[in-house]
């Protein structure tokens, strides 16, 4: 019975395993949402989610592509994305401030 148990368990994750394969977007995002994002549009929950940081936070590189980048004097960006406005280290994208924060 035991093997039984295990022939099953392993077939169900090797049945699973096409659903864990990376993106075909190869971790971008999806062109629909990156046209919402040019237009100005807020992105779904599953993408904001991905936004909620805090100072000390290293900030996704992968999100720099979406937002307003300025640099700034001393090493640091000022990184507009959705209604936050994070500071970073340029070097090390740790967030050092956030204005406009959804919550606090």
């Amino acid at each position: 019975m035991k093997y039984v148990a295990m022939f099953v368990f392993v077939g169900m994750i090797a049945g699973t395993a096409p659903a864990l394969a990376e993106s075909p977007h190869g971790g971008e995002l999806p062109p629909g949402l990156q046209k919402k994002v040019e237009r100005g549009e807020p992105l779904p929950p599953g993408w904001e989610r991905k936004l909620n940081y805090r100072k000390g936070d290293y900030f996704d590189r992968e999100l720099l592509r979406y937002g307003d980048v300025r640099n700034i004097d001393g090493g640091r960006q000022r990184v507009e994305v959705e209604d936050r406005v994070y500071t970073i280290l340029k070097d090390t994208r740790e967030i050092i401030d956030i204005l406009n924060p959804a919550y606090d």
